[in-house]
């Protein structure tokens, strides 16, 4: 297989090139680099990004607010990788519009399928898909679950059947591998930003009336306060909360309103 070709498309979830065994935090998309961003060339069912709308064809073009345009591949892969279960925020366009959503990321393992291997346990050179799923699924942890089986880059239909050769199966961490899950609603245009963040108060905007819960997570993702706006008002909003003993540091303040989602990375002195 053509390396750069391999590099570019599986870049973000897996390496370039692909190795056996390898385990990190991520999304679950594969990815090319281009001028503003990287584009999604799949989204791998069962992983974080595939609870989300985000789709192939979709430009990622930030992550936690740094911009991705004039990145290297490897500089974009290293962003989107991290801390399993430690959320990001990813800032992506869509058919025109852009949008903003927060996942946490999950532990991938991407293995090399051995085609010997299958072809001896079918006995054939052709196998169909799903029946590949079933038999690598017994050679792994029953901590891991494969999700997607991959040859040369790029999705194997269940429905199809296809060579054995050149194939990688994708697993995730079966326990609390998006705990809490992401929203499926995180995919509406923002409709929320975020303007003042201390310990006494949060200040946001908001484009039109409606609820709002504001939410704050730590760096490994936990949840530090809650705080509510019922029949917040189109413009500025302010809600107090007390903050006094919460360490300093990094923090995501996520704010979900009328369906959609938005989220900032603030630093609490």
């Amino acid at each position: 297989m053509n390396k750069f070709i391999k590099a570019s498309l599986v870049a973000a979830m897996l390496a370039a090139p692909i190795m056996a065994d390898e385990e990190f935090g991520g999304i679950g998309v594969t990815i090319y680099q281009t001028r503003d961003g990287v584009k999604v060339a799949e989204v791998i069912p069962g992983t974080p990004a595939a609870e989300t709308k985000l789709q192939a064809g979709d430009v990622i073009t930030a992550v936690d607010g740094v911009s991705l345009k004039g990145n290297d591949i490897e500089q974009s892969k290293s962003m989107l990788r991290g801390q399993v279960n430690k959320p990001l925020e990813i800032t992506y366009t869509s058919e025109g519009e852009s949008y903003t959503t927060v996942i946490r990321r999950a532990q991938i393992t991407v293995k090399d399928l051995e085609s010997e291997k299958v072809e001896s346990w079918y006995k054939k050179s052709e196998f169909n898909a799903q029946e590949l799923e079933t038999y690598a699924a017994a050679t792994e942890s029953n901590s891991k679950q494969l999700v997607a089986v991959l040859q040369q880059g790029s999705l194997v239909a269940t429905d199809k059947n296809v060579n054995a050769t050149n194939l990688n199966g994708i697993y995730v961490q079966r326990a609390n591998e998006f705990a809490p899950k992401a929203s499926k609603q995180l995919n509406k245009p923002a409709s929320s930003s975020l303007k003042g963040f201390n310990r006494k108060s949060i200040s946001f905007n908001l484009s039109s009336a409606g609820n709002a819960v504001v939410t704050i997570l730590n760096s490994d993702g936990a949840e530090v306060a809650t705080l509510r706006a019922d029949n917040a008002q189109p413009g500025f909003n302010t809600l107090r909360w007390n903050g006094e003993n919460v360490p300093s540091g990094r923090y995501l303040v996520r704010i979900d309103h009328n369906g959609s989602v938005s989220g900032k990375n603030a630093v609490l002195k």
